[in-house]
């Protein structure tokens, strides 16, 4: 098994001369020879630099020492070297210095260097020089011509022999062209040409000749000083509507003195996100803008990430009656943080494999059902804790294409996100403010309970009034008013020592505790505080009750004295002993009942006064305020989307998300009612009829209506029993209160009710075909967060087509802050989409193999374009070279 991260980011320097270049500024020094001090300056390179490119012009000299020496061990820090031609063409004159423009080949380190003298430098000719094979050796001699040629007086200040002919000799582009198309160097070979001569060229032909020039190349080359001067020249490129695939190398040709500068080793500011082989080279001519980065540190990753996945299930664990595929499979599976495609025929362990995450973190599901173990005992992550990953299992995109719920609530946590949870805290604080309806409706019965026991109490005082009125004669009235007395003193003394005894046991209770000790100053007034109630305590225990005791025996007394006269008059006047009893009751009771109504009476006031002061203006505010938030989060998305589309016109029409509250809402209104109202059992029978009844009354209306009378004049009159009783309900002025409450609230439960409305194609998802939500779901999904995010599968029920020229644009956007993880066999999420990172996954005898590999990895080039769509993938993406293993 291979694991790897695939294409990482690392520091590429394609421009190094050596000194065995004709022309260059190495020195001996105390390392000795020039040659030592090279090694030694290549050894000890910046860390990032993993790749260089070994150019002395026409000759390999200088790359063969350096591979010979990399081959013996030495150069462990360099993971790459490509051999690199220089020369000067004939057809353009480049910068006043040179007189001509300088024109790079790259070639693939698979070639000998044998191969590359032999194919290519030893068929280009001197034509200045009777047309003789291009060698160091021929070349000298045509400097030696030259020499002899210049007039005396000014021979010296001439270069040597060797650099006299290289500064002369130039070649015809289309010689160069001629040779590149052999057979045996296809597919082997980069060009590039440098920015500053480009741009210093000067010369006879149109200016669309001068833009072929630079079309025609790879990469454009450039040594700028510092990188804001690199990627002004790469912008000028950009305006210019030219090849602006820009590498930032060193052009070395001297040694470190100190400080980076122009022409010194290690000044290089290209990173390239790619294998270190030439190959990997190549994917920067299909994804320039994600593959290669100007600057000095390396390119940000994901934030949260998942590195690996270490899996540890022994050889016995089974699923069903089967071995579970991964039993025995113990080797981390290495992650890219960006994008890591994960593709197998069925059965290969895919879905298995993601399914295994998704239960680690926490996201159950029904897929491993017959495997009788604890997951998460069997996988460990690295790092342990990661942040929200999202896991969106086979069908999951399906099911938030068509349940706007769902889909809100998606939407909604990634905004949220967004705006660090400030539209949550909002929401959550509305949802809290929601339980003033509840707490108002709850006034309204208590008022109505108030209600019924004060006509009770009402109906009682009368009752017991009457019952008194019948007796008239003055001794009746005297003794019973001095009962009446009797009974209040006793009332007044028996509810003045409660509160007395009350307050004594409390002050008991704090006599028994004990001082605390000092330690600071609420310590010294707790003792003080103590020993003031404890000396009250003392005082007070000491107390003698007798003179209160003997008056409310007095009054006892009197009580039973004026009851038994009250008694006897009644039983001198013949009347029963039950209308004794009845007439001894009303009179104490007549007292009591007016204290209650009076109590009663101040509890509905202060319940009144609360129902009028009632407002949700506060919450309403709260409402505004997450209403604004929410829309400012959705402009940005929307503007996102806008730019999405305006990028891929025929692809994707516009996705816009809004804001609004769901208007669906008599459902809940209904069921909130009858709960309220407890009248549930009652209307079993006729629950639709009456549910209709109402349903046909517009809420907004409702609470436009001012009283019952309205609401039942506009229910169609019916002669059955769902309407007498509905009529019934409402006749009850409270509970029409409590219906618009309930109304109210529903209309403000932001949390259960807010809706994000998407459309697609200014047609909302409920108007489009099930491709287009599908679509619209993934987008939505993607381009928002910036957490890993899981997909298995996401090409279900998406157009190829689609994923193509569309989809992949947006993965490779959104994977520069978000690692993101597919499921796949679909060749364009692969190949287009430019995954980092292939994992294969294999079943060899019910036990799941797997290999990781990047695109740029030849070795599994087949495994490629097995996938559904591969060749097709690859013919899209290979605009410059072919492919074999397709043609």
């Amino acid at each position: 098994m291979s694991f790897n991260k695939g294409s990482e980011w690392r520091k590429w320097d394609l421009h190094v001369h050596t000194p065995d270049s004709i022309v260059h500024g190495y020195k001996k020094d105390t390392y000795g020879e020039v040659w030592d001090r090279y090694f030694h300056e290549l050894e000890n390179l910046p860390s990032d630099i993993k790749v260089l490119g070994i150019n002395d012009y026409w000759f390999l000299d200088g790359y063969k020492k350096v591979k010979e020496y990399k081959d013996k061990g030495g150069l462990q820090n360099i993971d790459l070297l490509l051999p690199v031609i220089e020369v000067r063409l004939r057809d353009f004159v480049g910068s006043s210095q040179l007189n001509k423009i300088n024109y790079h080949i790259i070639f693939s380190d698979v070639l000998t260097v044998e191969e590359i003298e032999e194919e290519f430098l030893k068929r280009i000719e001197i034509h200045e020089f009777d047309n003789r094979i291009l060698s160091e050796n021929n070349l000298r001699k045509f400097g030696e011509k030259i020499r002899d040629e210049t007039p005396p007086d000014k021979k010296d200040n001439l270069p040597s022999s060797l650099q006299i002919g290289f500064n002369n000799f130039t070649v015809q582009l289309e010689k160069i062209n001629e040779l590149l198309k052999k057979k045996c160097l296809k597919n082997k070979f980069i060009r590039v040409i440098g920015q500053t001569e480009w741009s210093d060229f000067r010369w006879d032909g149109s200016p669309s000749d001068k833009k072929s020039l630079i079309n025609g190349c790879d990469f454009v080359f450039s040594a700028s000083p510092t990188i804001e001067k690199a990627n002004k020249s790469k912008i000028s490129l950009t305006e210019q509507g030219v090849n602006d695939t820009f590498l930032h190398c060193s052009d070395a040709h001297e040694f470190y003195k100190d400080k980076f500068t122009s022409k010194v080793l290690g000044h290089c500011y290209t990173w390239i996100k790619a294998n270190p082989t030439f190959e990997g080279l190549k994917q920067v001519i299909y994804e320039p803008k994600h593959r290669v980065a100007i600057q000095e540190n390396k390119p940000n990753e994901a934030l949260h990430k998942l590195e690996t996945i270490e899996l540890s299930f022994d050889n016995t664990i089974k699923w069903g009656s089967d071995k579970f595929c991964f039993a025995g499979f113990n080797e981390p599976i290495v992650l890219s943080p960006h994008l890591t495609c994960i593709i197998g025929g069925r059965g290969s362990g895919k879905s298995t494999l993601l399914n295994l995450v998704a239960e680690n973190i926490g996201k159950k599901t029904n897929f491993f059902n017959d495997l009788k173990v604890n997951i998460p005992d069997y996988i460990k992550f690295e790092p342990e804790v990661v942040e929200n990953i999202e896991f969106l299992a086979q069908n999951t995109i399906e099911s938030f294409a068509t349940d706007s719920q769902k889909f809100t609530q998606a939407i909604f946590e990634r905004i949220d996100k967004n705006a660090n949870g400030e539209l949550s805290n909002i929401e959550d604080d509305i949802n809290d403010g929601l339980k003033i309806f509840d707490d108002q409706i709850l006034r309204f019965k208590t008022r109505d309970d108030l209600d019924k026991k004060l006509k009770e109490k009402n109906e009682d005082l009368v009752k017991n009034q009457n019952i008194v009125k019948t007796f008239k004669d003055t001794v009746y009235i005297d003794n019973k008013n001095k009962l009446q007395e009797v009974q209040k003193k006793i009332i007044e003394i028996e509810s003045s020592r409660e509160k007395y005894e009350e307050l004594f046991m409390k002050i008991k209770d704090i006599h028994k505790l004990d001082k605390v000790i000092e330690n600071n100053k609420y310590d010294e007034y707790f003792n003080s505080l103590f020993d003031d109630l404890d000396a009250l305590y003392e005082k007070y225990k000491k107390y003698n009750y007798d003179v209160i005791k003997k008056e409310l025996k007095s009054h006892q007394e009197n009580k039973n004295k004026y009851t038994q006269e009250i008694e006897k008059y009644l039983k001198d006047k013949g009347l029963s002993e039950e209308n004794v009893k009845d007439a001894q009751l009303a009179s104490s009771n007549i007292e009591i009942i007016e204290n209650d109504i009076i109590k009663l009476t101040k509890q509905k006031t202060l319940i009144e006064d609360e129902l009028t002061s009632f407002s949700f203006v506060e919450l309403d505010t709260k409402i505004t305020d997450f209403k604004i938030t929410i829309e400012e989060e959705l402009e940005k998305i929307n503007l996102k989307f806008q730019n999405i589309s305006a990028e891929n016109t025929l692809e994707v029409k516009a996705i816009k998300v809004e804001y609004k509250l769901n208007e669906d809402i008599f459902d809940t209104i209904f069921e909130e009612l009858t709960e309220k109202l407890d009248i549930n059992q009652e209307i079993k029978s006729f629950y639709k009829a009456i549910k209709t009844y109402l349903q046909d009354v517009d809420i907004d209306t409702v609470l436009e209506i001012s009283n019952t009378s309205e609401l039942i004049e506009k229910i169609d009159k019916r002669k059955t029993q769902a309407y007498q009783f509905l009529t019934d309900i409402f006749q009850v002025e409270t509970k029409f209160s409590i219906y618009k409450l309930i109304i109210e609230k529903n209309k403000r439960d932001i949390k259960n009710k807010k809706l994000l409305k998407v459309f697609y194609d200014d047609k909302t998802l409920d108007n489009s075909s099930f491709g287009q939500k599908c679509t619209t779901a993934i987008v939505v999904l993607l381009s928002l967060g910036n957490t890993p995010i899981i997909i298995d599968e996401p090409e279900a029920h998406l157009d190829s087509s689609l994923i193509a020229n569309y989809l992949v644009e947006l993965i490779k956007e959104q994977k520069e802050h978000r690692q993101i993880i597919f499921a796949t066999h679909n060749a364009n999420f692969v190949l287009n989409a430019d995954a980092e990172l292939v994992i294969k996954l294999q079943n060899d005898s019910g036990l799941t193999s797997i290999n990781s590999f990047s695109i740029e990895d030849l070795e599994y080039r087949e495994d490629l374009l097995r996938l559904e769509g591969g060749a097709e993938a690859f013919r899209k993406r290979e605009k410059k070279y072919n492919i074999s293993s397709y043609e």
